[in-house]
């Protein structure tokens, strides 16, 4: 019998922890905490994005080696439906080992409230980096910026980052819900205004390919505002039909206007 060897993932890990030591590709357990009560909304806006969605480094690799708007340049990503997200969380980079506990365990919450939702897709922690499809990571400063996400792809390892910003006294206590936002960009959800931009707050239309799949609401989950996001049933709602569209039947990807559905498969 064919013995298979390490995939590439492994061997990214392996490197790495040759590279920087073990403690660096180290994981944590989300500690087990109930969704927290709803606060009252404020009057005064948050200062700065909540996200963004391109690539920076974690802190433990430097050093070393809706109503919806989805799709991403020509196509709109999404996972296979029925697929299970696996992540995982960095011990390492953040700068308490409360902050990596709380980070985890927020993010756990917030993966909670899209399984509730049953989608279409779920999301499941697990132990090991090696069988996650991304990993918990901190980003270190984001110059305002809290977190930043990535959309469906074919890559062996993704990274969420959150931001110093976000462990501040004005976003801490709704780290879940930034979080909650930040899946949604996983599950191929672009923002709310990527279309027409928000004017309120100066931020210009993002486009790269960004297809609206169902009415606007100006308080979905992917949208900013004053307060943290919430979940909204529009966001439910045209999340699982985006995760519903299926082939035609001569086998052609489904479309979202003129922009192809491109499935990928969690590594």
């Amino acid at each position: 019998m064919a013995s298979h060897g390490p995939s590439d993932k492994e061997m990214l890990l392996d490197a790495l922890a040759q590279t920087l030591g073990k403690e660096a590709v180290e994981t944590i357990e989300p500690r087990e905490v109930e969704q927290p009560e709803e606060e009252e909304e404020s009057e005064i806006p948050h200062k700065g994005p909540i996200c963004i969605t391109q690539k920076a480094t974690p802190m433990n690799y430097r050093n070393g080696p809706t109503d919806i708007v989805v799709g991403f340049k020509s196509q709109c990503p999404r996972w296979v439906p029925g697929s299970v997200i696996k992540w995982a969380a960095w011990r390492q980079g953040f700068e308490s080992q409360d902050d990596a506990d709380y980070a985890a365990s927020q993010l756990a919450i917030a993966a909670d409230v899209w399984n509730k939702a049953d989608i279409g897709v779920t999301f499941e922690w697990v132990h090991l980096a090696k069988d996650a499809t991304f990993v918990l990571s901190n980003g270190g400063d984001g110059d305002g910026t809290l977190a930043e996400a990535f959309f469906p792809n074919s890559d062996d390892l993704s990274s969420m980052l959150v931001f110093s910003d976000a462990f501040t006294d004005e976003w801490r206590g709704s780290m879940w819900k930034i979080f909650t936002h930040e899946l949604g960009h996983v599950l191929g959800l672009r923002h709310e205004f990527a279309i027409e931009g928000l004017p309120i707050y100066g931020i210009k239309p993002e486009k790269l390919g960004a297809v609206r799949l169902g009415p606007r609401d100006p308080k979905s989950v992917m949208t900013y505002s004053p307060d943290p996001p919430e979940m909204q049933q529009s966001d439910i709602d045209s999340t699982k039909q985006f995760y519903a569209l299926r082939a035609d039947a001569n086998g052609n990807p489904p479309k979202v206007g003129f922009t192809k559905v491109v499935d990928y498969t969690p590594r």
